[in-house]
């Protein structure tokens, strides 16, 4: 293999390395594990909301419930007192009913608003379940997507190592200032420093080469560049 055929070998492993450095970039696997994470996190924030407003409410039931238990009591002592003989003034008879009237309407608002905490409490226990079930599904499904892509990592790391190595050891065999053309010349041109001639045409810039520069160039032993592109030439059976 001549130096010219190595350059193009050499460029073929760069533009490989380049690949499989974007493709470590850019794996498909890492913006499912983003939407993934970016969804668990909506889910946690929500199930941390939905406790807090479980405790909140869980306590308006209990302080409700205290003051029901107060009222009731209220209401039996002075139940016993009206209906017990134990009260004999007709004002105060009047304003004993009034009194247990106005408990008894405020007792039911009370047990009222019990009825709608324990619903709301109820509804509350039911996010709270489904919420950890969706979350432990997509807790399952991000574990799976994590291992996808350690595994693809793994996979791509070892290729462009493997590439890099061959590189090195397709340079050692390349003369100095033949590489510090080509990777000037890669600079220019995008990464694209050598061209191959596919029948007369240049591989870079397609287009059609004069007889005398292909003949010059099918040895392959000395730097041949294409009057139009200026990219170095490598003749290919």
């Amino acid at each position: 293999m001549t130096e010219i055929q190595s350059l193009l070998k050499l460029q073929e492993l760069d533009m490989k390395c380049r690949d499989l450095e974007t493709a470590l970039r850019e794996l498909p696997v890492r913006r499912q594990i983003d939407v993934l994470e970016e969804d668990l996190s909506t889910l946690r924030e929500r199930l941390s909301c939905a406790n807090q407003e479980l405790n909140q409410a869980r306590k308006e039931q209990k302080h409700e419930e205290w003051e029901i238990k107060d009222i009731t009591m209220t209401i039996s002592s002075i139940s016993q007192k009206l209906y017990g003989g134990l009260v004999s003034n007709p004002r105060e008879i009047e304003n004993m009913r009034t009194r247990l009237d106005t408990f008894e309407v405020t007792k039911g608002k009370l047990e009222d608003g019990v009825i709608g905490i324990m619903e709301k409490v109820e509804a509350l226990e039911s996010e709270i379940t489904d919420v950890n079930s969706g979350i432990s599904r997509k807790e399952i499904e991000l574990g799976k997507l994590t291992q996808k892509r350690d595994l693809e990592i793994t996979d791509i790391s070892a290729k462009l190592t493997d590439a890099i190595e061959e590189r090195k050891r397709l340079q050692s065999v390349i003369s100095d200032p033949l590489i510090r053309k080509y990777e000037q010349l890669a600079q220019d041109r995008g990464g694209f420093a050598v061209a191959p001639i596919r029948g007369n045409l240049c591989g870079g810039c397609h287009v059609a080469l004069p007889s005398s520069i292909v003949i010059l160039a099918k040895p392959n032993d000395r730097i041949v560049r294409c009057e139009n592109c200026g990219r170095i030439l490598c003749w290919q059976e």
